[in-house]
């Protein structure tokens, strides 16, 4: 039955690791600029643009197109076609695997689009190259620019906020304080929600989470400009509003970043919530973005704030990342000066001085000592810039685009170069190769299916003496405008660890228990070796 090593799931969650420094490869091109990116299969990235000319992007009619699909194994790209305008729109993923995305910008007076505020747009995701995004004629309940969507434990997609047309700060008279569920049953009309009122001017692309556990289980966490609230999308109320966060604005288009910080079963799956950069003087160009942050324990019967500050960087327009070990959080990309949004006709620069240098976040060191910074990338990433956490434990980088259309001129032209960028802990020790999962011997392919709570048997190949064994669960998330919507990540327990032959083990992978700690839909599992991830993560369908 070989020897079981039980105890290396259960070991302390900082590793000893032998850590060389990250490294930035430029791996190829995506046709169309990053505004909008997710992770729709082990293989494939959609990418959504605003409409505009991609010369790049030709469709076989030999129009040019906003949207594409990026293939990580061969770094090319295939345009997609789309009709409306996806200008600052939002994603997500149904349970059952089907991405959808919503909302957008007035007709194009650069490309042939209409009108995308209302737009609702589906995608199968394949890897055969034949899936294209359906537009459906039917609309959103209202027009929705700059809104955000998260993944519902019933499956089904919570859609909220925005403005009705485009806008900077936002405005009473431009606002869109309502919220509206896409289920497979079709669409529910708009429920207003009066928080969306209280954050005005800064209030586009709210951060919306799922609470897993505790007191305010199944409740959405709300943050928009310096407030937040734990609400209850059921009866439409709110349960219970927070302090004001400390720090300056973090919210369009004094953009900061924010993320429900990765999961673990030890600490009973205890959500906390961690809040980044942006700027505290709206229409300042010249104005240092914030180097704090404050994190607050939704745990907790009474959160309150705790202040930090962003790794010795001010940065506005950040991207977060959850890496694979779900220890560490990745920050990059924005800038150090400004805010986000276009130059303007007139030249004026509204952010500079790129944010070449990511830092890592180290979520369970004690204050003072959670941040690294790593080597720099030489490519500006500026407005409309995204990141993602790919299968094998790498972070794509792409897109920046702070110009009103295509540009390749001007102090940050449009960027098509992808990057792929190698955090430490891929270099600190032998990685597992997964070569079974639930009895499967053929991975990724297609979605594996699997149900809370069930202990999915595994065979995994590693070299070397073994170290701690862990696993996690992780869904990647839809990536704009420092946005990271339902990006999640989640520890599995692993038991009955054994020995089969030489170099090869058998284990029990424990999906987590129920759809409010990770809710239904493509997820992607990761087994690692004293923190350092598998050569590629599995596929698998919860729910």
């Amino acid at each position: 039955m070989g020897h079981k090593l039980l105890s290396w799931f259960i070991l302390a969650s900082i590793f000893i690791v032998a850590y060389v420094d990250a490294q930035w490869s430029v791996t190829g091109m995506t046709g169309v600029t990053s505004m909008h990116a997710m992770m729709v299969t082990p293989t494939t990235i959609i990418i959504i643009d605003k409409a505009e000319n991609n010369p790049a992007a030709v469709l076989p009619d030999g129009t040019t197109t906003w949207a594409a699909e990026y293939n990580l194994v061969t770094n090319k790209f295939r345009p997609l076609k789309l009709s409306t305008n996806t200008f600052c729109s939002a994603g997500a993923f149904f349970g059952n695997g089907t991405f959808l995305s919503t909302a957008g910008g007035e007709p194009s007076k650069v490309v042939t689009a209409s009108d995308g505020y209302r737009g609702i747009r589906y995608f199968q995701p394949c890897q055969d190259g034949a899936c294209q995004i359906i537009e459906t004629p039917s609309l959103l309940s209202s027009a929705r620019w700059y809104n955000a969507m998260v993944t519902t434990p019933t499956g089904d997609i919570l859609n909220l906020g925005g403005s009705v047309q485009s806008t900077g700060a936002n405005s009473a008279n431009k606002n869109n304080p309502t919220f509206e569920i896409h289920s497979a049953n079709g669409n529910n009309k708009a429920s207003p929600i009066q928080f969306l009122v209280d954050t005005l001017p800064y209030n586009l692309y709210p951060f919306v989470h799922v609470i897993p556990n505790g007191l305010w289980q199944g409740y959405y966490f709300i943050f928009a400009n310096k407030a937040s609230v734990i609400y209850d999308i059921t009866k439409n109320v709110a349960v219970k509003a927070l302090p004001e966060a400390p720090g300056g604005i973090r919210s369009y288009p004094c953009t900061g970043v924010a993320t429900l910080l990765p999961l673990d079963y030890l600490d009973n799956y205890n959500p906390q919530f961690l809040v980044c950069g942006g700027q505290s003087n709206f229409n300042q160009f010249t104005n240092p973005a914030e180097n704090t942050c404050a994190r607050t324990n939704l745990g907790s019967p009474n959160p309150t704030w705790e202040a930090d500050d962003f790794g010795g960087i001010p940065r506005v327009m950040p991207d977060v990342v959850h890496l694979a070990d779900g220890y560490n959080v990745l920050f990059l990309n924005g800038a150090s000066v400004g805010q986000a949004g276009y130059i303007t006709g007139g030249g004026t620069l509204l952010a500079s001085k790129p944010a070449l240098t990511p830092v890592l976040y180290s979520m369970n060191k004690p204050l003072g000592k959670r941040w690294t910074q790593l080597t720099a990338s030489t490519i500006p990433r500026m407005y409309h810039s995204v990141a993602s956490l790919i299968p094998d434990g790498s972070v794509w980088v792409s897109g920046s685009n702070p110009n009103e259309n295509y540009n390749t001129g001007g102090p940050f032209p449009t960027e098509f170069r992808v990057e792929i960028f190698t955090p430490p802990y891929l270099s600190g020790n032998a990685r597992p190769q997964i070569t079974a999962f639930k009895n499967q011997t053929s991975l990724n392919v297609s979605p594996i299916q699997v149900a809370y709570n069930e202990a999915v048997p595994v065979t995994y190949t590693l070299t070397g003496t073994p170290g701690t064994i862990t696993a996690t669960i992780a869904q990647p998330g839809f990536h704009t405008h420092s946005q990271a919507m339902s990006m999640r990540l989640v520890h599995l327990q692993i038991t009955n660890i054994a020995s089969s032959g030489q170099n090869t083990f058998t284990a029990n992978i424990y999906m987590p228990p129920n759809s409010f700690i990770l809710p239904p839909g493509p997820h992607y599992v990761f087994i690692l070796n004293n923190g350092t991830p598998c050569a590629k993560a599995v596929w698998v369908l919860i729910g």
